[in-house]
């Protein structure tokens, strides 16, 4: 893929020469310019695949959150059985 480059000297060479006036014409140019996106513009936006990755990775560990409160819960049930003299 190639890179597209804006050359705003030379679109406001050629608006001049389609007959708009000189101050327009760089008026427009430079306003162009100034909107187009680049591709380093868009490498911070995270992709689809990034984003289930973290979501995958956040389930993952909630995974382990679960199994380690059920973990505790089943120490502290044990522990309160052994307080009242269940067992």
């Amino acid at each position: 893929m190639s890179a597209a480059t804006f050359d705003a000297f030379s679109a406001a060479r050629a608006l001049e020469a389609a007959g708009v006036e000189p101050r327009q014409a760089e008026a427009i140019a430079s306003a162009i310019a100034a909107q187009t996106v680049t591709r380093a513009d868009l490498e911070p936006l995270a992709t689809k695949a990034d984003l289930n990755a973290s979501i995958d990775s956040v389930r993952a560990e909630l995974g382990t959150i679960r199994w380690i409160v059920g973990l505790i819960a089943a120490f502290l049930f044990a522990i309160g059985l052994r307080v009242f003299g269940l067992i």
